[in-house]
């Protein structure tokens, strides 16, 4: 059963359509990558999702309609963003970062216990909740951007580009940490990555995007057969 559904999305920013009639679907508790060259619509279809661009045609999450809504409604049905570039707010604390993450809740006790365990996916984290999240390694606020996304408890989460700039062990790292919350929390992820390899290594189902629309879906090891899909983004011939 499809549990985030998207029929006909149409996205843009002012008179710039960048998405031209998305249709994809997600199975509840999968991961799903975003492919696709620079400039083909993944970031602005993220946006699109969890409301920060306006959008027309259908997104659905678990049957409740997501088209319309503001980033904050959409974030209190349980859509969780993690953006390209971490979107850290770097002047506060390592716990106050956290700690925006459950803005939309507002049980003390749970929110409590939810520090310690991202605390517990991402122990670097333990040792600086009083230092200044400006302070942090790169590898560091990608792990604080995601622990703030897991501070609400997502249904849903979607993460644009978590390896950029990072280095390779620090991004395999940060891949196996999604994949633990993905099997232990059965938390959906929809994840944008340009290390093709890496995104269809954790993922079940894969779509490329290419100028605003989807041009090839399937299973991960179905895509990373794809004669195509390997010259373009994986670097050898099938």
């Amino acid at each position: 059963m499809s549990f985030l559904v998207v029929e006909g999305l149409v996205a843009g920013y002012g008179e710039a359509r960048v998405l031209h009639g998305v249709d994809l679907s997600v199975a509840e508790g999968e991961i799903c990558a975003i492919l696709g060259p620079n400039g083909a619509g993944k970031t602005t279809l993220l946006r699109a999702l969890s409301g920060m661009v306006r959008a027309r045609g259908v997104i659905r999450l678990g049957g409740t309609a997501l088209t319309g809504r503001p980033p904050d409604a959409v974030a209190r049905l349980g859509v969780a963003h993690v953006p390209e570039g971490r979107g850290t707010f770097m002047p506060l604390t390592v716990e106050e970062n956290l700690r925006l993450g459950a803005f939309v809740r507002r049980r003390g006790r749970e929110v409590e216990d939810d520090l310690d365990r991202v605390c517990t996916y991402f122990p670097p984290l333990r040792d600086r909740l009083g230092q200044v999240a400006g302070s942090l390694s790169g590898g560091e606020q990608q792990m604080l951007a995601l622990g703030r996304a897991l501070m609400l408890r997502p249904r849903v989460l979607l993460l644009d580009e978590p390896s950029l700039g990072l280095a390779p062990l620090v991004t395999r790292e940060l891949f196996r940490i999604v994949q633990a919350i993905n099997q232990e929390e059965r938390t959906t992820v929809v994840v944008v990555e340009q290390n093709a390899h890496l995104a269809l290594g954790v993922a079940r189902q894969a779509h490329v995007l290419e100028t605003g629309r989807i041009v090839l879906s399937g299973t991960a090891e179905r895509i990373r057969a794809d004669e195509q899909v390997a010259q373009s983004y994986l670097g050898y011939r099938v």
